[in-house]
């Protein structure tokens, strides 16, 4: 439906002159009963138009007045500094004949204090300031006629319930209010029926339907402990415009930007203890495309809306599904489409089977990027940059690039492209299995090759501790296993092993059996944060010792070779989406002696998150 059918045609035209003729299905079927004087919940995916199904009734019904000191009329409370000037700033495009203060947390007061002493229409901000100039004498909601609650879960999931029923206790009660919530809990429910007046609920999600955007793809990757490796290949295959990385703390977000950096991906982190110029500045960065990554904590979970952001790759599994669901939508605006990662372990298969039951997502599983799927973006994404150089700026290059092709023909121009593309030296090999760098994956065809014959028939060709192997999978044909990278030339030249085992190094994975797995206790879903439990099949790398395990439930400080379901406790280094019984650091570590107990390890020094 098209807004000149819902709106005054003066406000339709308005909207017109900025592109937007047509109403989304939240404001086609909320607009009607909001003009009608109707108190309303909205219940609709992120990234569907709420700001403006709410925010054209009070345009529109508001007149505009010059008055000194005049009181706001309509108040909108949002759970984010980021949301509420985006708000605000719609209001502005949208309303510009109608004065808007922002008040938000961050910030200086006195601007804030002068903008409302001046007089003012419309008020968005925070519950913590809005609250902190309630207090101060310096804003007067007796005017109100209008009230809006944007993101209401999120606000009381984060502990403003009381703040959001002050502020609406200080408003008239003949106010026309409006709850907009991607979730409806108990809580929402509950100010609904003390604060909302008969309201009208129009529910665009439903109970036992996909809570997430349509536009949007849904993704998993189980990844190893080159946990950050595996991102970083994401990020070059993928190659988006925009991406948003969400992780699980604060100082997780500042160092996984840096290590990021350090990779040659330009990103910024953002979060809530940065200043408030801090947050513009990275915003600002991220939306200019100065920085292409934009590593953030839930703070952009909500109201951040950058219709470019076409991937967003949640580090972790969140802690909960409603987290999915915000994260997500991030990702697919406005009409866009957009593929959503998430990252998981290998002990959160339970979990991860949870968010899709609870969400109503079928994920697909991407397998791991392989290291010529990765040279292979990363060389078509230099060239783009090649393509895009002004011809203008090149001429001073000229001279050499001809001396250059003199010197080497075409591969001048190829080492030009390794050297934009950040590789200098040739590529580290990776396992296909974990992403982890120092591992090669290799192929062994034999009929009937069980985990255990595979480990025996690799040790015994090349002389390996079977504590260096990797993971270890069966496929139809044999089996896949993780090597360190110097033996592989030595198991190349052996083959067939035993006279009938063939070897090849893998360049894709083969269609693997599942791993083996214990299920722990029943429950609904973990958010990843499961019990420092393993769940069988070989970890020869997994985390420290050896000796076989045989499925008991006794507690080991040692946990290598073949181990069948026992629970093991580590002491440091990279441990993915669970909880550790061990060392708890935080930056960056170099993968060594775990328990006591020293041991070689391939992996280059890694990321590891920190705690809160």
């Amino acid at each position: 439906m098209n807004f000149d059918q819902l709106i005054a045609p003066e406000l339709a035209a308005r909207l017109a002159e900025r592109g937007i003729t047509e109403a989304s299905p939240i404001q086609a079927e909320t607009l009607p009963h909001t003009l009608a004087g109707k108190d309303l919940i909205g219940r609709a995916r992120t990234g569907t138009g709420k700001t403006l199904a709410y925010a054209l009734p009070i345009i529109m019904k508001l007149e505009p007045s010059r008055e000194r000191g005049r009181l706001p009329r309509a108040i909108i409370v949002a759970p984010t500094r980021e949301l509420a000037k985006q708000v605000a700033e719609e209001f502005s495009k949208t309303g510009s004949d109608l004065v808007t203060v922002t008040v938000y947390g961050g910030a200086a007061y006195a601007p804030q204090e002068n903008a409302l002493r001046r007089g003012v229409d419309i008020v968005v901000g925070t519950p913590g300031r809005l609250i902190d100039h309630l207090e101060r004498g310096n804003m007067d909601l007796s005017g109100i006629e209008f009230a809006v609650l944007d993101e209401a879960d999120e606000m009381l999931s984060v502990g403003f319930a009381d703040a959001i029923e002050t502020i609406l206790q200080r408003t008239p009660p003949t106010r026309l209010t409006q709850l907009f919530s991607a979730t409806l809990t108990d809580d929402i429910r509950r100010i609904a029926r003390q604060y909302l007046r008969e309201p009208v609920l129009v529910d665009l999600v439903g109970e036992g339907k996909s809570q997430v955007a349509q536009t949007v793809e849904h993704l998993k990757v189980k990844v190893g402990r080159s946990r950050t490796r595996v991102l970083a290949d994401l990020l070059t295959v993928y190659n988006p415009e925009k991406a948003i990385v969400f992780t699980r703390t604060k100082r997780e977000a500042d160092e996984l930007a840096m290590e990021l950096i350090h990779r040659g991906l330009e990103a910024e982190a953002l979060h809530g203890d940065l200043a408030q110029s801090q947050r513009e500045r990275a915003l600002g960065s991220f939306r200019n495309g100065r920085a292409g990554v934009l590593v953030a904590t839930d703070v952009a979970a909500r109201g951040l809306d950058i219709p470019e952001v076409d991937l967003v790759v949640q580090y972790h599994l969140p802690q909960d599904p409603d987290s999915y669901v915000h994260r997500s939508g991030r990702t697919g605006r406005a009409g866009r489409t957009g593929t959503a990662i998430v990252m998981y372990g290998d002990r959160d298969g339970r979990e991860m089977n949870g968010l899709e039951r609870v969400t109503g997502v079928r994920f697909i599983e991407r397998p791991l990027p392989t290291p010529k799927e990765v040279q292979a973006a990363s060389a078509k994404a230099s060239a783009d940059l090649v393509r895009h150089v002004d011809p203008t700026a090149a001429v001073t290059f000229q001279a050499e690039a001809e001396r250059l092709f003199s010197e080497l023909g075409l591969e001048a121009l190829a080492r030009a492209l390794a050297k934009i593309s950040g590789v200098s030296e040739p590529v580290k090999a990776a396992s296909l299995l974990s992403g982890e760098e120092g591992l090669t994956t290799i192929i062994l065809h034999a009929e009937r090759m069980s985990v255990a014959r595979a480990v025996a028939v690799i040790a015994q060709n090349c002389d390996a501790d079977t504590r260096r192997l990797g993971r270890v999978r069966q496929w139809r044909g044999g089996a896949v296993a993780d090597v360190p990278s110097e033996f592989v030339a030595k198991l190349l030249a052996a083959s067939p092993l035993g006279g009938e085992v063939g070897v090849e190094v893998a360049q894709e994975l083969p269609e693997l059996f599942e791993a083996p797995t214990r299920e722990g206790r029943q429950g609904g879903y973990q958010g990843g944060n499961r019990g420092n439990r393993d769940e069988g099949g070989y970890r020869g790398r997994g985390q420290s010792g050896g000796g076989y395990q045989g499925g008991g439930q006794g507690r080991s400080q040692s946990s290598g070779g073949y181990q069948g379901g026992g629970r093991s406790q580590s002491s440091g280094g990279y441990q993915g989406g669970g909880r550790s019984q061990g060392g708890n650091g935080g930056g960056y570590q170099q993968r060594g002696a775990q328990g006591g107990r020293p041991r070689e390890d391939f992996a280059d020094r890694e990321f590891v998150p920190s705690g809160r």
